[in-house]
């Protein structure tokens, strides 16, 4: 029982570990943008969907798309330096890039569901940026340079992670006034 209990903490550990750059991409914008930023160049430009409305929410700028990628890749460039393999920065950028796309996607559709820029929208809020970076990681092969395939198991595993970690992470962000909401 404690062998598999190891087993399963060690595989929650090392997921962790190969998603870290997406999460930390996610985390970015609100870190850079909203507290160390001011300026907030708007991703979509004015642009608007065909109903009229905003392609995007307000709070999707260049600025926070940037800072997602950097940091990111910054976690990769770290990562390759421990471990002596350059490829993690590659990785890291596409993790990290996937992230940011992700979260994109989320507001694009949280717009044509009319939900409010910054309001929740579960599971969606907490999963896009995970099944994102997870798709362009698995589309561009770049988790074979590490020399471990993530696979659907390692999917399955952050996909829980991220569900517990993404609200909390929300919450130490409002209780730090990173957020001015708790979601």
């Amino acid at each position: 029982m404690l062998e598999s209990l190891a087993k399963l903490a060690e595989l929650i550990i090392s997921t962790t570990y190969l998603f870290l750059p997406a999460l930390i991409a996610n985390a970015m914008p609100v870190i850079v943008v909203g507290n160390i930023m001011r300026r907030k160049t708007p991703i979509n430009g004015g642009l608007v969907f065909v109903n009229g409305e905003p392609l995007l929410g307000g709070n999707k700028t260049w600025e926070g798309f940037t800072s997602g990628i950097l940091g990111g890749m910054l976690v990769g460039v770290a990562i390759a330096l421990l471990v002596s393999n350059p490829y993690w920065i590659l990785y890291s950028i596409v993790m990290s890039l996937g992230a940011m796309i992700g979260d994109l996607v989320n507001s694009f559709i949280k717009r044509r569901l009319h939900i409010k820029a910054g309001n929740p929208f579960i599971p969606l809020d907490q999963l896009s940026f995970i099944l994102s970076s997870y798709a362009l990681v698995k589309i561009l092969g770049v988790d074979v340079l590490l020399g471990e395939e993530i696979t659907l198991v390692h999917l399955s595993i952050m996909t829980y992670v991220a569900l517990v970690l993404h609200p909390l992470a929300n919450l130490i962000a409002y209780i730090l006034k990173l957020k001015d909401r708790p979601w």
